[in-house]
């Protein structure tokens, strides 16, 4: 009987380890769907962070042209040869 008593009390606590385990699964699969949309938000900040950058380099080298042809055409009204 005692056996009996013993092989009961250590199913018990299987039991309540396993829902403990449960619990403790359910809130690290929470966390990882948290991760997961913060991972999915900051790729979309540096996407567009990558747009705009690009948009400034693009803008950047318009402007050095521009300033490029301002400068030939005042070199070629100084010295009209």
């Amino acid at each position: 009987m005692k056996i009996l008593e013993e092989l009961e009390l250590k199913i018990l606590q299987l039991i309540q380890t396993n829902r403990d385990l449960r619990v403790s699964v359910d809130e690290l699969l929470k966390e990882k769907e948290m991760l997961l949309e913060q991972n999915r938000q900051f790729e979309a900040s540096i996407l567009k962070e990558n747009g705009s950058m690009q948009s400034l380099v693009a803008e950047k080298e318009a402007i050095k042209a521009t300033i490029e042809e301002l400068l030939l055409s005042i070199d070629a009204i100084e010295n009209p040869h």
